[in-house]
């Protein structure tokens, strides 16, 4: 199996250098953070339903203690020791073989989607599991040390939820927008930098970004409220001691939205997730058109554009030989055009290849 994969890996190589969109040229650089994102091509995955449960990718520890559940609240709400449940799919769903196993494929980035609750206080009727994910994460941050790689910390579900959806951690309305809740949006990213900064250095250096938000939906005056709360955070985050960029989503709005938001010498990055299954296109044409329509744009873009998420689901039929151009594709545009990206996700239990890195 290993073999296989170094294989595979050493094909991807091969072919990025002979692209079918072509090579693009680098950004201008910028330093002094852990990571540079502008000379340097992040590459790697997702840690998902890993610190927030995505029952669609394995259903097992709902069906085991929360039948009923759909998401991490109703999770919680429903289970008789939710605690002791969660704990015990931390320490099983991501494992230091996990981590070697991505080393032997060169991946030097994961990207670890968690939720607010994990460092501040909820509000009362809230029933998320408040303790222990900041102790997973530094595990985490020991293996990518050990092994030569840095993590993202995706904030990926926002008090009130940013868009409504399971893997926000509560599925149904979008209540982030009010002042009470970016407020406590606001207080998070504090409290991950206090955190970051109270680490110590082996673990802090693997740190490469701060992402504010994972996903936010918007309509109407939202977008402006967003670039509000996205501007006080880059303040939080570019005050740290320890300096990382902020990394930001476009809020599936595309990069023109936000072409004069944070202009350099900002430290950011934007990061986009270009999905070709909401809706699933089954034309390869327009999806391979559509992948290698994002170079421009990203090399001409004045941040660093990172692909945080994507994957080879789309509305074309099981085919190896699709899924190997599509990949393919998409591996040489992201990393020649953009800053590299990382895979939705990991692993499954769903069988799917389309959404597995492994």
């Amino acid at each position: 199996m290993k073999k296989n994969i170094v294989q595979k890996s050493a094909a991807i190589e091969k072919f990025n250098e002979n692209a079918v969109c072509g090579v693009i040229g680098e950004s201008a650089p910028t330093g002094g953070t852990a990571y540079n994102y502008w000379t340097d091509k992040a590459w790697g995955t997702n840690l998902g339903n890993w610190l927030v449960l995505e029952r669609w990718m394995d259903s097992s520890i709902f069906t085991r203690y929360a039948p009923n559940a759909d998401d991490e609240w109703t999770f919680c709400q429903q289970a008789a020791n939710p605690s002791q449940a969660l704990t015990e799919h931390w320490n099983g769903w991501i494992t230091e073989s996990d981590f070697q196993n991505l080393a032997n494929v060169k991946v030097n980035h994961v990207r670890i989607p968690v939720g607010y609750w994990a460092f501040v206080g909820t509000d009362s009727g809230e029933p998320y599991v408040t303790n222990g994910q900041k102790a997973q994460i530094e595990r985490i941050l020991g293996y990518c040390n050990k092994y030569g790689m840095y993590a993202i910390i995706d904030l990926h579900g926002l008090p009130g939820s940013q868009n409504g959806d399971d893997h926000s951690g509560h599925r149904g309305s979008i209540n982030f927008y009010t002042d009470y809740n970016i407020q406590r949006g606001l207080n998070t990213v504090q409290a991950v930098v206090n955190w970051m900064n109270g680490l110590n250095t082996p673990l802090k250096s693997r740190i490469s970004a701060i992402q504010a938000a994972n996903e936010p939906r918007v309509s109407g005056d939202q977008l402006n409220k967003l670039k509000r709360f996205y501007s006080q955070a880059f303040d939080i985050i570019n005050a740290s001691s320890f300096k990382v960029p902020m990394m930001f989503h476009d809020a599936f709005q595309g990069l023109n939205a936000w072409s004069n938001f944070l202009l350099p010498p900002a430290n950011a990055v934007i990061d986009l997730h270009p999905y070709y299954a909401f809706p699933p296109n089954s034309d390869q044409t327009s999806i391979i058109n559509g992948i290698c329509g994002t170079r421009s744009s990203a090399q001409s873009f004045h941040l660093p554009v990172f692909f945080g998420e994507w994957s080879l689901a789309s509305g074309v039929a099981d085919n190896s030989h699709w899924f190997r151009k599509m990949m393919d594709t998409q591996v040489s545009v992201y990393k020649n055009s953009g800053a590299g990206g990382t895979m939705w996700s990991l692993k499954n239990k769903l069988n799917s290849k389309v959404w597995s890195f492994q």
